[in-house]
């Protein structure tokens, strides 16, 4: 793929992520779409669709709004690639964490990447939040990793 080609799909992509968490803001109060820049810059040794995976991974999970982000939406916009990453990603209404979303995620290669690179982010962040939430979210990301093989 042509790199101005690559560079328009990312651009397409942060711009869909920046619609799909507008307002929103993490347990720091920084702005979400942060977040999934910082997992995009992680991953960005990879390839273009890593890329787009990250500014995705948590559109779907977090945008209440399906006219703004959807499966379709992405699978028109970014192709079946993608969009089966961010739908591995993507944890399910009522679905349990660990018997369910991480053995979907895992059949996935992109989304095993970006969940790496997820996790990384979330965990070096731990040390800012209050310490009975930084303890219970430390103890579910080291599982997560043993899981990821990390």
């Amino acid at each position: 793929m042509r790199d101005t080609e690559t560079g328009d799909r990312l651009a397409r992509a942060e711009a869909l992520a920046m619609a799909a968490h507008k307002g929103q803001v993490d347990k720091l109060g920084v702005d979400y779409i942060e977040h999934v820049r910082a997992v995009a810059r992680a991953v960005a040794h990879l390839d273009g669709d890593h890329q787009i995976v990250a500014l995705l991974h948590d559109s779907i999970e977090d945008c209440p709004d399906r006219d703004v982000v959807s499966d379709p939406i992405i699978r028109a916009g970014f192709g079946d690639v993608v969009a089966d990453a961010v739908d591995a990603m993507t944890r399910r209404a009522g679905e349990d964490y660990f018997a369910d979303y991480l053995p979907r995620l895992l059949a996935n290669p992109i989304a095993v990447q970006v969940k790496r690179a997820d996790l990384a982010h979330n965990r070096s962040r731990l040390h800012l939040l209050d310490a009975e939430t930084g303890a219970r979210l430390a103890a579910k990301y080291e599982k997560v990793a043993r899981i990821l093989g990390d």
